[in-house]
This record gives C-alpha cells, sequence and structure tokens, in this order.
C-alpha cells in the first residue's frame, strides 16, 4: 500500500466515524456546545469539510476549490474576516469564539452534499498525486510545508 492508498483509507475512516457520529442530528444540536469555549458539532463539521476542500484542491492538486467553484461561499453566510486574518480562504481556523457560537449553520443535509462533493473530487486528486512529490517543500522558505503535511491535516 502506498502512501496515497493509505491516506485514502484513512480519510474514508475516519468519514465513516465521522457519519454515524451524527446521524439524525438536528439544527439544534449542530449548534450545541457542551461549554462556554467549546465549539459545537455545525463548526466543526464546516471547518472539516472546508479543510479538505482547501488543501486537497488549493494545495495538492493546484485546483480550484469547490467552495468557490460551485458557489458555496455565496450559499452560506460566514462571520465577517478581515483579510489580514484569513486572506481568501475562510475555514474557520480564525474565528473567535464568538464568532463560532454566532454563526448559524446550514442544514445538515447541505453540509453532507458539500462534503461529499468534495470527498469524492479528493479521492480522484489524491490518486493522481505523484509519489515522489509527496516530501518536497511546496515553499522553499519553509521546507517543513511539504504535501505530505498536508495529507497529515486532511
Amino acid at each position: 500500500m502506498d502512501t496515497r492508498e493509505f491516506t485514502a483509507s484513512c480519510m474514508e475512516r475516519n468519514r465513516t466515524a465521522t457519519m454515524q457520529s451524527i446521524s439524525g442530528l438536528g439544527q439544534e444540536e449542530l449548534t450545541w456546545q457542551p461549554h462556554p469555549s467549546a465549539n459545537p458539532i455545525g463548526f466543526l463539521l464546516f471547518h472539516i469539510f472546508r479543510t479538505e476542500d482547501r488543501y486537497v484542491h488549493r494545495v495538492l492538486g493546484e485546483k480550484e476549490e469547490f467552495w468557490e467553484r460551485d458557489g458555496w461561499d455565496r450559499r452560506w453566510v460566514l462571520p465577517p474576516h478581515g483579510a489580514e486574518v484569513a486572506p481568501v480562504w475562510p475555514t474557520g481556523q480564525t474565528w473567535t469564539i464568538e464568532q463560532v457560537v454566532e454563526w448559524e449553520p446550514p442544514p445538515l443535509e447541505e453540509m453532507l452534499g458539500y462534503a461529499q462533493q468534495v470527498r469524492r473530487s479528493a479521492l480522484e486528486v489524491l490518486q493522481g498525486l505523484d509519489p515522489a512529490t509527496l516530501d518536497k517543500p511546496l515553499d522553499l522558505n519553509r521546507p517543513e510545508i511539504t504535501r505530505t503535511f498536508h495529507l497529515r491535516i486532511v
């Protein structure tokens, strides 16, 4: 099994576990916080799906993200963010807890539609990667940032 197959297997196993965990959740449960400083499930799902889209398509596949290409960025209202904080790739990473809590996630089915679209394409991008390039730096000023680095995050 090569790195691409191993990564695809891990991605699928984690997604299956996630889907089992969220089965049947309603909007109220997507916004529930177990603690005032904890992220709600809806935000965590958004962050996971957006990060996969960003890293696999833009960074690894050097393609346009579904987020922009298919208009998801216009369907879902996100908290305001300045270019100095999150230039053009809102994934929730830089949101404050106040922004996270105030954000109303879209219905679960809609988020899962985005996630399925991203995943199908992500697995194709993954299979198209050249294993010989996985450990080469993407930025010579930051040699630790490789394709493998991003695969670990996904």
